[in-house]
């Protein structure tokens, strides 16, 4: 035990003249506290970037420690190349997502990135006109031609309702007024370029389109339409007689309901005078002075077409009849 404790203070006393050679004044120890690091600043807060190889863009570093690092969060979107310590990005689709840049400090910066396919929003149209029947509403589409994604639309107009769907279709829907009015509709995309549709809306005052007039002339099956519906039913009474000196057609449900038209004349084709609409409910009377045209006669059948304005309400109603001449 004694022999082993003699070695160890040998051992020791050996060694400590080493460890004070080791530390001479004349060797420097190189300390990390007292090293100047530079700030990390990018010159950018966002970078935009078009999509294509040759509109790559290149990401500005202000200050920082240099050996750079990159990656971009998704990279369906956009990815990073870097070349001599230069870092640009190629786009790829639409989007938005972020770049993050280290550097030999460890230190991390996040850049947001906005992908995007153009420079320009176009629309299909910049000036539409929406004509409808007084008092009736309408819808008129129109479509994104080039732009970014991400629409948004709004009317200025609250008359005009304005919508747009992720393909970039516009739908938009207005109720005419006796007078004519307007509403700018504008359409912004994702990366806030934005382009605008000029509505006129304006009012018809005629009952029926040609087309329309055609369809109604089609059949001669025996019916009373108002407002878009049929009022007549097979257990009705058809009416066609002559009352206090007037033509009347119609029809009636025992002393319940009724529809009468009246008018002056005889049943040739033409616009009618003195013409009365009359349709009696349970719970309404509807009489009105209607403005009455016969359409067709063809000896068997005949079909006429009416209208009247409703003026606290501003719409135009309509109705039509077709029912056999004798």
């Amino acid at each position: 035990m004694k022999i082993t404790n003699k070695i160890i203070i040998l051992l020791m006393a050996a060694l400590l003249p080493m460890g004070f050679a080791g530390c001479s004044d004349d060797d420097e120890i190189p300390n990390p506290g007292t090293e100047e690091t530079p700030e990390f600043i990018l010159e950018q807060e966002l970078l935009k970037v078009k999509i294509g190889s040759e509109n790559k863009a290149t990401v500005a570093i202000k200050e920082g420690g240099g050996e750079y690092n990159a990656f971009c969060l998704d990279e369906s979107l956009a990815k990073v190349e870097m070349v001599n310590g230069v870092i640009t990005i190629e786009g790829f689709a639409n989007g938005q997502t972020s770049l993050i840049i280290s550097d030999k400090y460890s230190r991390y910066r996040k850049l947001p990135i906005s992908v995007y396919t153009t420079d320009v929003l176009e629309l299909s149209t910049k000036n539409t006109e929406l004509t409808t029947k007084l008092g009736s509403s309408k819808s008129i589409t129109a479509n994104v031609v080039l732009g970014n994604d991400g629409y948004k639309i709004e009317s200025n107009n609250p008359a005009v309702e304005a919508s747009i769907t992720e393909e970039g279709e516009i739908k938009i829907t207005a109720t005419s007024k006796k007078a004519d009015y307007v509403a700018t509709i504008t359409v912004t995309d994702c990366t806030g370029l934005s382009e605008n549709i000029l509505v006129s809306v304006k009012a018809t005052f005629e009952p029926f389109t040609n087309e329309e007039l055609e369809t109604i002339m089609e059949t001669n099956a025996r019916r009373y339409f108002y407002n878009n519906s049929n009022t007549f039913n097979t257990y009705y009474t058809p009416l066609n007689e002559i009352v206090d000196g007037k033509q009347r057609y119609g029809w009636k449900y025992y002393t319940y309901y009724w529809i009468y038209i009246d008018f002056t004349g005889d049943k040739s084709v033409g616009t009618k005078s003195d013409a009365l609409f009359t349709y009696h409910t349970w719970s309404n009377d509807t009489i009105e002075n209607i403005t009455l045209k016969i359409i067709k006669n063809d000896g068997t059948n005949i079909w006429g077409i009416f209208s009247y304005i409703n003026d606290s309400e501003e719409k135009l109603y309509t109705g039509y009849f077709c029912d056999t001449v004798n």
